[in-house]
C-alpha cells in the first residue's frame, strides 16, 4: 500500500528544529514552489494530484476554493482501489472549510476566542484522523489523507512555538501510526509557514519525506506524480 500524508502548512524548519523522526523518516527536504506566482492551499494541491501546474486555471475560476479535479486528471486513476480523505481540490469538505474561514474572521472581528477557534478545528482533524486509520485498515492500493490543523492553527499561533510544537508532535503520531501499516508513504505539504509576530503565513517551500531511499533535491510539487505511479 502507498500512503499519502498530506499535512497543510508543515514548515521544513520546525520540523528539522523539533527533530520529530517519523515526519523526517528516511529521506527529507525542502519542495520548489518557484513555478508558483504565490503559495496558495488549492492550487499546489490541485496540482501535486495532477502533475500539472493548475495555477492559472485554478485563478480563472470566480471563486478559487470551488475548483474540483475530476478522477481522471488525477494520480488515483493510475490505481485499481483508492481513496483521498478531504483533499483540496479534490474531496475537501467545503462546509468545514467554510467554518474555518468564518471562525478566522470572527477572531480578528472579537468574536471568538482562539482557544474556541482552536477546538473547532481539533474537532475536525480527529474526525479526519478516525476515517484515515480507518481506511489503512482496508484494502486500498494507494490511501491519501489530508491534516490541515498545522495551516489552519499556525496562521493564529505559529509564532508561539511551543504550541506549534504539539502541533507537530500530534503529526508524528499520525506518521508513526501509519508507517505499521505502509509500504511507502510520503509525507508532503503545500507549504510551509514564516512567523508574523504570533501569527503565521506561507512560506516559499514546502517539505517531503519518503520512508524508502528515495533521494530528491528540491523536486516541485509536480514532480511526485509520475514518481508515485512508477512506485
Amino acid at each position: 500500500m502507498i500512503v499519502i500524508v498530506g499535512i497543510d502548512g508543515l514548515e521544513y524548519d520546525y520540523v528539522k528544529e523539533f527533530g520529530f523522526p517519523n515526519l523526517m523518516q528516511d529521506n527529507y527536504g525542502t519542495t520548489d514552489l518557484s513555478e508558483f506566482e504565490e503559495p496558495r492551499t488549492m492550487v499546489i494541491w490541485s496540482s501535486f494530484l495532477s502533475g500539472k501546474n493548475q495555477e492559472k486555471r485554478i485563478l480563472a475560476e470566480k471563486e478559487m476554493w470551488k475548483f474540483k479535479l475530476g478522477t481522471e486528471e488525477t494520480l488515483f486513476s493510475k490505481f485499481n482501489k483508492h481513496i483521498a480523505i478531504d483533499v483540496p481540490g479534490y474531496t475537501q469538505d467545503m462546509e468545514q472549510h467554510n467554518r474555518e474561514r468564518q471562525a478566522m474572521k470572527d477572531f480578528f472581528d472579537d468574536k471568538t476566542t482562539v482557544e474556541e477557534y482552536d477546538k473547532m478545528v481539533f474537532a475536525h482533524h480527529n474526525k479526519i484522523k478516525e476515517k484515515f486509520f480507518e481506511s489503512l485498515e482496508q484494502d486500498y492500493d494507494i490511501v491519501m489523507g489530508y491534516f490541515n490543523a498545522a495551516d489552519v492553527i499556525g496562521h493564529l499561533s505559529f509564532g508561539l512555538k511551543a504550541k506549534m510544537k504539539l502541533i507537530y508532535k500530534e503529526m508524528d503520531e499520525i506518521v508513526k501510526k501509519t508507517s505499521e501499516k505502509a509500504d511507502t508513504m510520503l509525507v508532503i505539504s503545500d507549504h510551509g509557514m514564516k512567523a508574523i509576530g504570533r501569527f503565521g503565513d506561507h512560506s516559499n517551500h514546502g517539505f517531503w519525506s519518503f520512508n524508502k531511499d528515495i533521494k530528491l533535491e528540491n523536486p516541485k510539487p509536480t514532480d511526485f506524480y509520475e514518481l508515485l505511479i512508477k512506485l
